[in-house]
């Protein structure tokens, strides 16, 4: 007989290790390593995944039996050795376990989980007494044969809120009349159906009546959110219910109305179309300049020393790493084009990373144009049918070229010869959820496993990847002239301390003058604000009281649509005019963010279109590509945005640029500020001027001497690395240290307090008993924000020059610490965010 060591997933069997079982022979041969599998565990069926198939059992107690397997749940592997031990890699390096770190390498269109049913054991229970909603649990569940998962529960009710269901289960159950078990089913990959909404023909001549009649209202006994519902849907278009809930209007609303007749409900299987997915960009075949061929011909070479070095009797190579290092339009995706194009040659696959979803598109489109079909997108917003479809055809070959941000670094790709990470500086690669992996350190852990090139490619180098090359751990390429000798923008400085304002409070009066004379000339124009919103707080004259989120420690941003809006939360409130705190008649609106820029911008210029870029203006799937294939086709003359303007787009009419509070990123107390806010500037200026004409930037800035902007307005990145290398050697910080952020939060401060300093107290401790000179305990103090959707959070941060040292003491500290205080913490690598 054989046995499985399965990992069984930890949430469900709060288990954490390898268990074994025994493979029957019924199933012998159908479980392989990365199969997915049910096994028993305790009194119940979970899901695990095999990760390694022996003949021997493990040596057991006196009387102990090893359990089989159930059933194989999957049809393939999900996963094969390699990844294993890249999910090996990642659990000892981000201090998760190992079921977490096995999650992020297995399809998302394929995650099992064992099914939690509500199975109705006692329907009429004597001497006691059911509450509304517990009678209609209890009527639910006999309509659907006596047992039901929570889903098709909530369904059936017409989609109660959350918390109000879950009170109630938990009560039926406490009472005896309603059971929880959990069951394994190996359901088939089909797309979810969606649901839409419209106006029905009862709801339109409510409307009707509204018009005429002020009394409708109380007659029809209407709510202020159930009329506004039907005025968003008036014109008569379906609208998904999961879009609407987007913006804010509320699902048992939604249901309300769809009971009482007023909205028709529609459910449908998308047409998920991946060309959806895809900008109309082309990419023809062009000659290389001098600087970009050198870069081509060293990154193939080592791809084809791999090749030739590959045998069982060749020592193998340490895979190779190169920064490319080149300003902005200096052909850096050309470059890529034709690395990856030698790859396909020489039978290897690529990944190819982008920061954001939101440049997927732009980056398929150009790929796609000169490679076809053999391009796969891979991102966490395509229904999981469609992923895992996707996850199919990469891993069997088909596709053999990946394309999108962090998590496509773990594609299953045949063969692959190179990883390309683009904008490599940027820090939407980190992971601040779950597992907080940094897409570029698991690009690099991949190619040592797979012996693999590694290309990342950037005009703002990270002050970590310019300082490995210069040491000369990497290989360092440049390209430091723009394709076809066109010259990089003009940059103008404006003094905000001094500058003229006549029209606008926000635009000053050389960006506006230089505004119009593009919009004249039929040219195109971005403006660059990193707020989102319309004011950024809500301040009372009289007792200078601000509006604040009743779940965070931060001020309440005012938006266009007479809402204020908590950006961390998602808290929303309707504005009013007078102050909750004093009464004050007048509720000053204080600080600009995109909306009103856009507002100005009409204001301004009333000819011309103006399209808004910004997390609240892509609300749907989609909505990011239609913005951006509208204004490249030039529907639109002005684009307003936030950072998702900054990043790889390329606009060849786009002349002027303007961005507006440029010292923002300064104003944050972390180490990494002069970083971020140099690359903003650089990235932004670069969108300008990457057509026949040279571009004009103009940076409004209350701090014009920072070397920060200097330097960005200077496009001199060197002497901007050897300044900031300067401020991080004393006190040390990265690249001269290595930190892990500890956090933890609760919605008990005292109990979020003494945690963190329990946690402190275990670290201090470890370094004590390994004796780990050079390891720091920093704090514990409050987060930067104290108050994060209703918890309480504190931290502390662990510091050493040495890394290998700075993990034996976090590793040491967790294990003297109780298994619920551990559990409770969070362990942050290599923080971006701090606090």
């Amino acid at each position: 007989m054989r046995y499985a060591q399965v990992c069984v997933d930890i949430k469900l069997a709060a288990v954490g290790s390898i268990l074994t079982y025994a493979i029957p022979e019924a199933l012998d041969g159908k479980v392989q390593v990365g199969s997915c599998v049910a096994v028993p565990l305790r009194e119940r069926q979970v899901v695990g995944y095999v990760v390694a198939i022996t003949d021997q059992p493990p040596p057991l107690p006196e009387g102990a039996k090893i359990k089989p397997v159930l059933e194989v749940l999957s049809p393939e592997p999900l996963f094969d050795e390699r990844l294993w031990q890249l999910a090996q890699r990642i659990a000892r390096y981000y201090h998760c376990s190992l079921d977490e770190a096995l999650q992020l390498v297995i399809p998302s269109g394929w995650q099992r989980a064992a099914e939690r049913l509500f199975k109705l054991v006692n329907p009429h229970p004597p001497a006691v007494k059911l509450s509304s909603l517990q009678r209609q649990v209890v009527d639910a569940l006999q309509r659907l044969g006596g047992e039901a998962s929570y889903d098709e529960l909530s369904e059936a009710l017409g989609e109660p809120a959350p918390k109000q269901l879950a009170r109630a289960l938990s009560e039926l159950k406490g009472k005896g009349v309603v059971d929880e078990v959990y069951d394994v089913k190996a359901k088939p990959i089909t797309p979810r159906p969606l649901k839409a909404v419209r106006l029905s023909e009862k709801g339109a001549q409510v409307l009707s009546e509204l018009e005429t009649d002020p009394t409708a209202k109380i007659r029809h006994r209407l709510t202020d959110k159930q009329l506004m519902v039907l005025y968003r849907l008036e014109e008569g278009l379906a609208e998904l219910v999961a879009d609407l809930a987007d913006e804010g209007y509320e699902r048992s609303t939604i249901q309300s109305l769809v009971r009482r007749g007023l909205l028709d409900e529609l459910k449908f299987v998308p047409d998920r179309s991946l060309e959806a997915d895809a900008l109309a960009f082309t990419a023809p075949v062009v000659e290389l300049t001098d600087e970009q061929r050198r870069a081509v011909d060293a990154i193939t070479q080592a791809l084809e020393n791999l090749i030739w070095s590959s045998s069982p009797a060749s020592p193998q190579p340490k895979a190779p790493v190169f920064l490319l290092h080149g300003v902005t339009a200096s052909g850096k995706t050309e470059v890529y084009l034709k690395v990856v194009e030698r790859a396909l040659q020489l039978g290897l696959g690529a990944i190819v990373l982008v920061p954001e979803i939101a440049l997927t598109a732009q980056v398929v489109g150009i790929f796609r144009s000169r490679f076809g079909d053999k391009v796969a997108i891979w991102h966490s917003a395509l229904l999981p049918s469609t992923r895992f479809e996707q996850w199919r055809k990469v891993k069997w070959g088909e596709c053999p070229i990946v394309i999108g941000p962090r998590s496509a670094i773990f594609a299953p790709i045949k063969n692959l010869g190179v990883i390309i990470v683009d904008e490599e500086h940027d820090h939407s690669y980190k992971q601040e959820k779950g597992v907080r992996y940094h897409a570029r350190e698991v690009a690099l852990m991949r190619a040592r496993l797979n012996n693999t090139v590694v290309v990342f490619g950037t005009a703002t180098p990270s002050l970590d990847s310019y300082y490995h090359a210069l040491k000369g751990q990497w290989t360092l390429l440049k390209l430091t002239q723009r394709v076809e000798g066109k010259p990089l923008p003009e940059v103008r400085l404006i003094d905000e301390r001094v500058a003229s304002h006549r029209r606008s409070e926000l635009l000053s009066d050389p960006l506006l003058e230089a505004m119009a004379e593009a919009l004249r000339n039929g040219e195109q124009v971005i403006l660059f604000l990193n707020r989102r919103g319309f004011a950024r707080v809500a301040m009372c004259q009289q007792c200078n009281y601000f509006a604040q989120c009743p779940h965070c420690a931060v001020t309440l941003v005012y938006h266009a649509q007479g809402e204020l809006r908590c950006h961390h939360c998602g808290h929303r409130q309707r504005y009013e005019e007078r102050c909750q705190k004093c009464g004050g008649s007048v509720l000053v609106l204080k600080g600009a963010g995109t909306e009103r820029v856009e507002s100005e911008v009409r204001r301004l210029f009333p000819q011309a279109r103006v399209l808004r870029l910004d997390r609240d203006a892509v609300v749907s799937r989609g909505e990011h590509a239609r913005i951006l294939n509208a204004f490249r086709n030039g529907e639109a003359q002005v684009l307003v945005g936030t950072q998702m303007v900054t990043k790889g787009l390329d606009f060849p009419k786009v002349t002027v640029v303007g961005v507006l509070n440029a010292d923002h990123a300064l104003l944050f107390p972390h180490y990494r500020a002069a970083e971020e806010c140099f690359g903003l500037l650089t990235q932004v200026a670069g969108r300008a001027g990457r057509g026949e004409k040279q571009g004009v930037v103009f940076i409004q800035t209350r701090f014009p001497d920072h070397y920060a902007i200097q330097l960005a307005i200077a496009q001199d990145y060197h002497r901007f690395f050897i300044t900031e290398l300067k401020n991080r050697r004393h006190p040390p910080y990265p690249p001269y240290a290595h930190l892990i952020e500890v956090l933890t939060s609760d919605p008990d401060q005292k109990a979020a307090r003494q945690r963190i300093q329990l946690a402190s107290i275990a670290c201090k401790r470890a370094i004590a008993q390994l004796n780990a000179i050079g390891v720091e305990v920093l704090g514990p103090s409050e987060c930067l924000i104290p108050r994060l959707q209703g918890r309480w959070r504190y931290h502390l941060l662990l510091r050493s020059r040495d890394r290998k040292k700075l993990h034996e003491v976090l590793d040491k500290a967790l294990s003297l610490l109780d298994a619920d205080i551990r559990t409770t913490l969070t362990i942050d690598v290599d923080p971006l965010q701090m606090g």
